[in-house]
């Protein structure tokens, strides 16, 4: 009788499944942010508020949290609530960086009031992003390159506190006026607004001889046309291009649904492919 038991049990517990490990956590997904540096080396980049813009911002890990210009958020139509803060129900940083009800000080830094005044970025700035964003993402610079790599960490800082209300600059408010009074003095002013530049849709790194395309946005402009990974570019509009700044360089003179016309070496085969430029920020 006791093996008949025996025997139930080990088919009873040969029903069970298996336990199964838990599957490996999805890696976070890195993404490229474009940047330029200003004339005083101050990292730039664009970004989209609430579907509107493209905007200037500095990236100033000396700033406590996300500033935008009180202009800026009045062309979004946020307005600040009694100590200066504001909600923006997405915040979208050029290479696809997407940060949801995202929480920023309304107000006009001195910092980037007198960059203004002076013109030194080269472009209208609209304010800086800060630790508060920043310290969310493992951040991968290489000045000879034109991306940054984003990688979201699981961190979340705590709310940068103490700032309520204006004027908590101390000293940089000074700063700023000084600066603003120096540029009207210069005749010195940021440019004219930006206008939204072409895009592509291709990842491209340097070889020996030619750039070659890495990867290929599927739905860009660039896979639409036909460009495949692995093509190598020797020539834009006819010209022949050694590099990707030149790439670079031919697409950023022309505009939105500009047809761009490349040829590439494809394996021992030449071809000739034509792309209708898309927008970007």
């Amino acid at each position: 009788m006791n093996r008949l038991y025996v025997c139930v049990a080990l088919s009873l517990l040969s029903l069970i499944p298996p336990a199964v490990a838990d599957e490996p956590a999805a890696k976070p997904r890195a993404v490229e942010v474009p940047y330029r540096l200003t004339k005083p080396k101050h990292i730039l980049v664009r970004a989209k508020i609430n579907g509107k813009g493209p905007f200037n911002f500095i990236v100033d890990t000396g700033a406590p949290a996300l500033f935008v210009s009180t202009a800026a958020a009045k062309k979004i139509g946020v307005k600040p609530d009694k100590n200066d803060w504001g909600t923006f129900d997405r915040f979208e940083i050029e290479g696809g960086l997407v940060i949801e009800k995202c929480k920023g000080r309304i107000e006009t830094p001195p910092q980037v009031e007198g960059m203004n005044a002076l013109g030194l970025a080269g472009v209208e700035l609209h304010g800086m992003i800060g630790y508060d964003i920043l310290s969310r993402y493992r951040l991968v610079i290489d000045f000879t390159r034109d991306k940054m790599i984003w990688t979201p960490l699981d961190y979340k800082p705590k709310v940068a506190v103490g700032m309520g209300g204006r004027g908590g600059a101390g000293g940089l408010d000074l700063l700023g006026s000084i600066l603003k009074t120096l540029g009207s003095l210069l005749g010195s002013q940021a440019s004219a607004p930006v206008h939204r530049r072409p895009f592509l849709g291709v990842e491209l790194k340097d070889d020996d001889d030619n750039p070659i395309v890495q990867s290929v946005l599927a739905e860009g402009p660039a896979g639409k046309g036909g460009l495949r990974v692995g093509d190598r570019i020797t020539h834009v509009q006819g010209r022949s291009v050694a590099d990707t700044g030149d790439v670079s360089r031919a697409v950023g003179k022309r505009t939105r649904g500009d047809e761009l016309k490349l040829t590439v070496q494809r394996g021992q085969e030449k071809k000739e492919i034509t792309v209708k430029l898309g927008e970007g920020l």
